[in-house]
């Protein structure tokens, strides 16, 4: 399902590199204040980096994570701190600059998402506050998706997350997931303790998920996402609504789990290879979301839209999903977007 094309209004506001931009989305909020009776305030990664911003909003109902609760665990000190403090392993960290073996190393701006904020070193360490250094590990990246109200959690399902080497300096970019993981019962129930005394310490509430490493058989935990997780669409069901159930656990404390099996889903993000003009007319399959309006400039390695599938097993929706990306890029190309270079 498409956000936009289910809402009774959607205004856009303009991106910066660390976040939305303040004033537009301040102005954008008000304006919907004062046509629409707003009940509460949900958010996704767009101001998970951005606490103050939360502040400036000024809802007396944010149905998620408090700005409070969003600072810590996108502080490195406080939360690796809490890390160490649960004896919950994670790959080496540096909070000064690191000599000798950088290229072992990535840079990581703690207030940035989907990837967006972790580079190689190939130069010159120039440290941002907020940023710090962790060390390489091989290994295959995760996340539990889980709702929690605080005290207590449900699991929603593990996932293999896919990342894209977006250059210039997004080598980890996110790319998708499907809700299938090879993990052992120890290695999940690993990951699953680590997850609930970082829900104990931070008091998480709703939709969130943590995101790990298995590297020679160990679980690290990389971070946590205390906001609604692209992967929470994986698990929707027929029966059931997430974003209700997120409500409760928000708003109620109560954990509801959406009824029914989960079926294998797998979403991608479809990254615009070009700088494009969104076509005034455009038939967009149903198994899109997150589409842009018509006339919407996107740039190069910015996202373009979200594409879905299912299947019998891995492979087979494996296979839908990339396929289905290529079915998007080539709508395109048939439909003559106007591209260009940046």
């Amino acid at each position: 399902m498409d956000t936009c094309s289910v809402a009774d209004a959607s205004l856009k506001v303009s991106r910066k590199t660390s976040g939305l931009d303040s004033s537009e989305t301040l102005e954008a909020v008000q304006n919907l204040r004062n046509t629409y009776h707003l009940k509460g305030l949900f958010y996704d990664a767009a101001l998970e980096f951005d606490p103050d911003m939360l502040d400036a909003v000024s809802f007396d109902k944010v149905i998620g994570n408090s700005s409070a609760t969003l600072r810590m665990c996108k502080d490195p000190e406080v939360f690796f701190s809490v890390l160490d403090a649960n004896q919950i392993p994670y790959p080496e960290i540096s909070f000064k600059p690191v000599q000798g073996d950088e290229e072992q190393w990535l840079c990581k701006r703690s207030r940035s998402a989907g990837g967006t904020g972790v580079t190689t070193l190939t130069g010159p360490q120039e440290q941002d506050q907020g940023s710090y250094y962790q060390r390489k590990l091989e290994g295959v990246p995760f996340s539990l998706t889980f709702l929690s109200n605080g005290q207590n959690l449900h699991a929603l399902g593990f996932n293999t997350l896919w990342c894209r080497d977006a250059e210039p300096g997004m080598p980890f970019l996110y790319e998708g997931a499907i809700n299938h993981a090879n993990l052992t019962d120890e290695q999940r129930l690993a990951a699953l303790g680590y997850t609930t005394s970082l829900v104990h310490e931070f008091e998480l509430v709703g939709l969130n998920s943590i995101d790990f490493i298995l590297s020679n058989g160990h679980v690290f935990v990389l971070e946590v996402n205390p906001r609604i997780p692209a992967t929470f669409e994986l698990y929707e069901t027929r029966q059931g609504s997430l974003i209700r159930n997120h409500i409760d656990a928000c708003v109620h404390a109560r954990l509801n789990p959406a009824p029914g099996r989960t079926k294998l889903h797998a979403h991608v993000i479809v990254y615009s290879p070009a700088t494009m003009c969104v076509p005034s007319s455009f038939n967009w399959p149903l198994w899109t979301a997150d589409r842009p309006h018509p006339g919407e400039v996107i740039r190069k390695n910015e996202p373009l839209c979200s594409v879905f599938a299912g299947g019998k097993n891995v492979s087979q929706a494996c296979t839908a999903v990339w396929s289905r990306k290529q079915v998007i890029l080539d709508m395109f190309m048939q439909a003559g977007s106007k591209s260009f270079k940046s």
